[in-house]
């Protein structure tokens, strides 16, 4: 019996680790601004993780992808379409798991995408490309599309606007978010007509210096508030459209992490906030 437990234990040893990649959120609603994270379990055969690149999906555009401390990240374009996203230069340890983020539009028809992904270790290369379906040794990604439930129980906006700034200087847009449900409401994106990208910033000093940087996700905790003002969080509108002019109103659509989706009205001030 020892002799057989022994062998097993070898045996089981010397099985190489499926590191699967998965998808955080594997649900979200067509045409919705998406924040997909990629998380990748662990690196291949006991190799540390090197370069992930993911594929795109037709449908999906308006690709914003974040790189983690101490990575760089590569797009594969064809026309004006960004095709994969690659995470290279860094090293993620083999018996450590990682998420790799990148914020995307969502094609509005369509039941489910196929994020293929390949993970490289060193030389050593692991093909996350498998088709739904019954057996699977090496899945790809998949995220299904499903229609947005309601707005979360609780959740109102109030006080939304942009900030217009002359020629092609970004808007940035501002409101305050209450939350008297039961629960945290998680913010991952926005999107509107009038912008042909809206993305979640903040405003923050580093080392006496003021600095802006893109966020993924933030959190409305139960019973809460967070207002998004100059010098704080608030919406990068990039691309701004014919509409986003003082005196307007236009559409502005947040959304959750539960693929809930929140639509309100903005009106656009100018450059003093007037």
């Amino acid at each position: 019996m020892r002799h057989s437990l022994a062998a097993l234990a070898l045996c089981l040893a010397a099985t190489p680790a499926l590191a699967h990649v998965s998808l955080a959120e594997s649900n979200a609603a067509p045409g919705a601004r998406y924040v997909a994270h990629f998380r990748v379990g662990h690196g291949c055969d006991g190799k540390p993780t090197t370069a992930v690149t993911v594929a795109m999906p037709a449908g999906v555009s308006q690709i914003t992808p974040e790189a983690p401390p101490g990575w760089t990240i590569a797009l594969v374009r064809e026309g004006s379409r960004t095709t994969a996203v690659t995470w290279k230069s860094g090293s993620l340890p083999a018996d450590k798991a990682g998420t790799f983020t990148v914020g995307m539009t969502l094609p509005a028809n369509g039941a489910q995408l196929v994020f293929p992904v390949m993970q490289m270790c060193g030389t050593t290369e692991e093909d996350w490309n498998e088709l739904p379906g019954a057996v699977q040794k090496h899945p790809a990604p998949v995220l299904t599309l499903t229609a947005a439930p309601a707005a979360p129980a609780g959740l109102a906006l109030s006080d939304g606007w942009f900030r217009a700034l002359p020629g092609a200087l970004p808007a940035g847009g501002y409101f305050t978010l209450r939350n008297s449900g039961a629960k945290t409401a998680v913010l991952t994106g926005a999107d509107s007509p009038a912008c042909g990208m809206l993305m979640l910033h903040k405003s923050e000093s580093k080392g006496g210096m003021a600095g802006m940087d893109m966020v993924s996700k933030v959190d409305i905790p139960a019973g809460g508030s967070l207002t998004f003002s100059p010098g704080g969080y608030h919406l990068m509108c990039m691309e701004a459209k014919s509409a986003m002019k003082p005196g307007a109103n236009v559409p502005v659509t947040l959304n959750f992490q539960d693929g809930a989706r929140l639509t309100a009205s903005f009106a656009v001030r100018n450059a003093a906030g007037k």
